[in-house]
């Protein structure tokens, strides 16, 4: 039987729960003709055909034998409990035959069949029958409509499509897929560019485990060093984005259904903003989870991952074409690379290397007066010396007829030398088609096919180990005392008069939470003008229970000077809503002073359905839903995130100072986005917030909270 270091059981009681999905001991097929090829028969020889170990077993119509491999009419009839039970027949069949296999003891089930969700119409009944029978029996259940799992190291598959010329054991690459299809075309390319996968699932349709139980496994998986994954939604986004937190394996995702923004009309700044995808995004980023377009980025994702990081923005290019040079220098340009100089002993040491008559020393260096492979390997081992560059970016053209065999040992020797240094060489190799793909099924090195490819995998190194490091080393989240009763008041009340809160309640919730509001008072008319304590010039906006968008309905007055402004502005405010005839409930008028000199910021936070609280700053004022200046987090977070957010934003400069402005108090800011996030993170009830606009004051000065919009869960109404 098959070695598997520290997976030494097999299967039966012993054997933990995800890993009967990878070591099986032996395997029951549901679906198998004894007569015609089908699908069922070609999982039972995609196994006995390439070597797998274990058991088989298929239940069919008939009796009979296929490939060696006993058919029976009945699980009953097995002479043993397999570890896995694998269903390919048709949906409506599949809670009769679980019941038959929970009574024979089978715990683990792959349904294949489709059949349910995806062609329901909104009916989930089967699913819900197949959910209560897994959980009367204790059956973990992958699928439906999915194609299984495979571990290459013992040779056991379980999709239903042709395998040959399965990849050799050893393996360190896992993917997780959620569509079969499109794992197919993954392992396709994996074979075509030489990288050896380990392990792979196909989710599915996600009705039990998902992708988050096999990250998991995967990343406790010492047999696994790179998951790789094609998903088009999480399940569970929040927990996959706090095992990724934990974890230093590299985790490379294309994650599909990128337009899929929101379903509904956005009903607040946030709301508009953090559409799906970009909480996803965030997510990735915050997680320092690699994320990728297509499955030739994924390819050359884990080709570079599995060389040393590039740890800065420093590279040097050599290249044996001056155009590939040229190409190679835009290239870097793109991804913000910085082509320094070499220092003067190196351009002395090239000399008594090589003569050049023509090109120039300089970076990028061209190397096109040089054939000898020797001195190709000597000039990077030298440029790999030198403290001055952090990666290598060397374009290799040559013509296989030729250079194929001095070009091989070229590579073994780039190898030899990224190990003993330890830096990254992103060596484009330039040659006829069939010669580059030979070379990248048969050498582990990891080599691109352009300029470009080998700029942007450099790239791709250098964003992972920064975001690695800010991940790991993000600081601890602040913690902050907040006058609970205060907010559980105005939440109950709120609730009691089935009502959104106004924005007079929605402040003093800031004030609750340690953030200034500017001064600010409530009136319920223009009787009540006399008793405002404010200072001129203020403000004027509408206080009503069914608009929390006031200046959209002409609910918003500025620069109002005196009392007699202040009446005049209630009258037409009160006259302008009535004349709407919208139904829009008058509950008074909030006069505020006028804020200071400052820049207009946003910060706001709401509950993601997938990833939970997140957190969200940016560019404010009427135009934040225009020019989308925002960046996004998952709450809480830390003083150094809330900073890193403000490196993000287009008004950055802004805030730092620029042209003669004063720099402004951006740990003032910091603070606000900080505590946002920690409420946003606490049990309150409070499902949204915008805090918009937070008038930004020079160095010192703090913020003032302007105008706030703060939902509870359960609000029914957010116009």
């Amino acid at each position: 039987m098959y070695q598997r270091a520290s997976h030494d059981v097999v299967g039966g009681k012993d054997l933990p729960a995800m890993e009967k999905f990878f070591y099986p001991r032996s395997m029951v097929v549901f679906g198998v003709s004894t007569t015609k090829m089908n699908l069922g028969q070609i999982v039972l020889l995609n196994n006995s055909q390439n070597g797998y170990e274990g058991k088989l077993y298929g239940v069919g119509s008939e009796e009979g034998e296929v490939n060696g491999v006993r058919i029976y009419k009945s699980i009953e009839n097995l002479p043993e409990t397999p570890d896995v039970a694998i269903f390919l027949t048709p949906a409506k069949t599949i809670p009769s035959l679980m019941k038959a296999c929970g009574k024979k003891g089978i715990t683990h089930v792959v349904i294949e069949s489709g059949g349910f969700s995806e062609f329901s119409h909104g009916d989930n009944s089967l699913e819900e029958e197949v959910l209560n029978i897994a959980e009367k029996y204790g059956m973990k259940v992958i699928g439906p409509n999915c194609i299984g799992t495979i571990n290459f190291d013992i040779k056991m598959m379980m999709p239903f499509g042709f395998f040959k010329n399965i990849p050799p054991a050893g393996g360190k690459v896992a993917l997780i897929v959620q569509s079969g299809g499109v794992g197919g075309t993954f392992l396709r390319a994996f074979a075509g560019y030489g990288i050896t996968p380990g392990k792979f699932v196909a989710v599915g349709n996600k009705l039990q485990l998902d992708e988050t139980h096999f990250l998991e496994y995967f990343l406790k998986d010492d047999k696994t060093e790179i998951v790789t994954a094609y998903l088009e939604g999480f399940k569970r986004g929040r927990e996959f984005y706090n095992l990724t937190l934990q974890s230093d394996k590299p985790v490379i995702i294309q994650k599909a259904n990128r337009s899929e923004a929101s379903a509904k009309i956005a009903q607040s700044h946030t709301t508009a903003l953090s559409g799906s995808d970009e909480v996803v995004e965030a997510a990735l980023n915050q997680a320092a989870i690699i994320r990728v377009e297509d499955e030739i980025d994924l390819i050359n994702a884990v080709k570079i991952i599995r060389l040393p990081l590039m740890k800065g923005r420093r590279v040097a290019v050599l290249s044996r074409s001056g155009g590939h040079a040229v190409l190679s220098a835009d290239a870097c340009a793109k991804y913000g690379f910085e082509m320094v100089p070499f220092p003067p002993a190196f351009i002395k040491k090239l000399k008594t290397i090589y003569h050049t008559r023509v090109i120039a020393h300089q970076n990028p260096l061209d190397l096109g007066e040089v054939f000898d492979y020797t001195i190709f390997t000597e000039i990077l081992e030298e440029v790999l010396k030198l403290d001055t560059f952090d990666g290598v970016l060397f374009n290799h053209l040559y013509i296989a007829e030729y250079e194929a065999e001095m070009s091989r040992t070229f590579l073994v020797g780039v190898e030899k030398l990224v190990e003993k240094y330890q830096k990254p060489v992103s060596l484009a190799m330039i040659s006829e088609r069939e010669e580059i793909l030979d070379v990248s099924k048969n050498y582990a090195f990891p080599i691109f096919t352009s300029p470009l490819e080998a700029a942007t995998a450099l790239s791709v190194s250098l964003t992972y180990h920064t975001r690695k490091e800010a991940r790991n080393n993000r600081g601890v989240e602040p913690v902050y005392k907040i006058n609970q009763n205060l907010i559980q008041n105005i939440r109950d009340h709120c609730r009691a008069e089935k009502r959104i809160l106004l924005t007079d309640e929605s402040l003093a919730i800031c004030a609750a939470m340690g953030l200034p509001p500017v001064k600010s008072q409530t009136i319920r008319d223009e009787k009540s003008i006399g008793d405002i304590n404010c200072r001129y010039p203020v403000a004027l906006k509408l206080l009503s229970r069914n608009a929390s968008h006031k200046s959209d309905i002409g609910g918003v007055k500025i620069n109002i000077h005196t009392e007699r402004e202040l009446g005049i502005a209630i009258s037409q405010m009160r006259k302008t809503i009535e004349q709407m005839n919208a139904g829009i409930v008058i509950d008074g008028f909030l006069v505020q002073e006028m804020a200071t000199e400052g820049i207009e910021c946003f910060v706001g936070g709401r509950k993601d359905p997938i990833f939970g609280p997140i957190v969200m700053a940016g560019m404010g004022g009427i135009y934040i839903e225009i020019f989308k200046d925002a960046a996004i987090r998952i709450a809480p977070v830390t003083k150094r995130e809330a900073l890193d957010m403000l490196h993000e934003l287009k008004i950055y400069p802004l805030l730092q100072g620029t042209r003669g402005s004063k720099r402004l108090d951006m740990d003032a800011l910091i603070d606000v986005i900080c505590r946002v996030s920690f409420l946003m993170n606490s049990d309150y009830g409070i499902s949204e917030m915008d805090l918009n606009p937070v008038i930004v004051h020079p160095e010192s000065k703090g913020v003032s909270i302007v105008d706030a919009r703060i939902f509870f869960d359960g609000s029914s109404d957010k116009k």
